[in-house]
């Protein structure tokens, strides 16, 4: 077993990296899934809204996490050569750069809602509702910034409970204000939609505070707010634009992705929109251990190259490759299984729940090769320094196969939504024969300037 996945080393400190990461996951996909329950109960043009409202916002989350990604390989290979003043520095750089970019996106979504939910659908009653919803979730784009850049970053230097501390803590008060504000409870007033918004974002403000506090108790970096005026030297600077720069790209591609999908599939039918809703808890429940999983190698990996032990990075490659294969399997696996429990929580019309099951099964078949996709790429070839190329076939088959494939299949062809669903994921196969082939045909470790 140690020859495909790993000794007992190699597997406790993947565990020790991924475990709380899935952990945070698991939280997150529950509360997820509740707060999509009880938007359901409003109906399927709520539900729908907020599917589109959310968008954006992701689309905000994912340049903050390309650039705190970026930070994390060079501060992993930094900590793997043991130069904990790097790994501070780069934290530092992160954050005020998290904060900038958040003002920007927080006065675009509060002062322009209505127009960015018509991007994604042309759908009246969904833009009206979208918008109120979208206006109120501006304000977690302020409070994001910290929490998402510090929990990526500080896993560089062992610190991996802090992202499930906080996503706890934020879980329950989303869920404890959801139930307040959306049905009126408590002797507040029932705002429907509006206040499903205002939960969210306080619950933004309780995980914010939490990752404050964790910071200040930190040991192992020992990052203090007088660090925030720390900057990167010439050599780090470099390093950071040649990864920080494709890893931003590559993250806001793959939001790109889903915008165009959601774009594309906003003009199906309201149905496949809700229905999307439900299949995507769905699979997120599957794949919980996933994005856990591929942070565990990028770390790992980074360490090793930032040690100089070239040879075992490859060794230790070859076990990410058996072990994505191995996720991607039960995920697909369990998809099938939990769907038709999943889908009886939600309080929908008889078309949303016929779109679902055709989902499901095209679910089904595209998360084993998100595994791998995911693991090998966004873990074991981002960690060894291959950002740049990463993005490049994430650009490639984003703009080339994917998005003219679904526009083909649901609007020209308009096939069933099992096929749409497929199609809009080509990618996931062809960036897993890539991975695979990058990490045994080639020289694909780049140690970066951690000295």
């Amino acid at each position: 077993m140690s020859r495909y996945f790993g000794n007992r080393d190699f597997i406790r400190r993947l565990i020790m990296i991924a475990l709380p990461i899935g952990l945070q996951s698991a939280v997150t996909m529950i509360v997820n899934l509740i707060d999509t329950v009880m938007v359901g109960t409003l109906g399927d043009i709520a539900l729908s809204a907020v599917n589109i409202s959310s968008q954006f916002p992701y689309l905000y989350m994912t340049v903050i996490m390309g650039i705190a990604n970026a930070g994390l390989i060079i501060a992993s290979q930094a900590w793997g050569n043991r130069r904990p003043e790097r790994v501070k520095a780069m934290l530092s750089f992160c954050i005020k750069a998290a904060l900038v970019i958040s003002v920007f996106f927080f006065a675009v979504s509060r002062l322009f809602p209505s127009f960015i939910i018509s991007i994604y659908t042309d759908s009246p009653a969904i833009i009206e509702s979208g918008a109120v919803y979208l206006r109120i979730l501006s304000w977690t784009m302020l409070l994001q910034a910290v929490p998402l850049t510090a929990v990526i970053i500080l896993r560089a230097a062992g610190v991996n409970r802090l992202g499930f501390t906080s996503s706890l803590f934020a879980c329950i008060a989303n869920v404890f204000f959801n139930w307040v504000f959306i049905f009126g409870n408590l002797g507040a007033p029932a705002l429907g939609l509006a206040g499903a918004a205002i939960g969210t974002v306080l619950a933004r403000v309780t995980e914010l505070a939490v990752v404050i506090t964790g910071i200040a108790r930190d040991q192992k970096l020992g990052w203090r707010l007088a660090d925030i005026r720390l900057g990167l030297d010439k050599a780090a600077r470099s390093d950071f634009i040649r990864i920080g720069t494709p890893s931003i790209i590559s993250e806001v591609t793959g939001n790109l992705n889903v915008s165009a999908a959601a774009m594309i599939t906003g003009r199906v039918s309201e149905y496949y929109i809700a229905a999307n809703t439900i299949v995507h808890n769905i699979w997120t429940i599957s794949s919980l251990f996933l994005f856990g999983a591929a942070m565990g190698a990028n770390v790992m990996i980074g360490h090793i190259i930032g040690a100089g032990n070239m040879e075992e990075a490859d060794e230790f490659a070859g076990y990410f490759i058996n072990i994505s294969a191995l996720i991607g399997l039960a995920a697909a696996i369990l998809t099938r299984l939990i769907a038709p429990v999943i889908t009886g929580f939600f309080n929908v019309s008889a078309e949303t729940i016929a779109t679902a099951a055709q989902l499901t099964r095209a679910a089904g078949i595209a998360v084993f090769f998100l595994s791998m996709q995911m693991i090998l790429t966004k873990g074991v070839l981002r960690g060894g320094g291959q950002a740049a190329a990463v993005t490049r076939v994430d650009l490639l088959t984003c703009w080339l196969i994917n998005i003219p494939a679904g526009f083909l299949v649901a609007l020209v062809l308009r096939l069933d939504p099992f096929w749409i669903y497929l199609s809009l994921r080509i990618d996931y196969i062809l960036k897993t024969v890539w991975a695979v082939w990058k990490i045994k045909k080639t020289d694909w470790i780049i140690r970066l300037n951690v000295d």
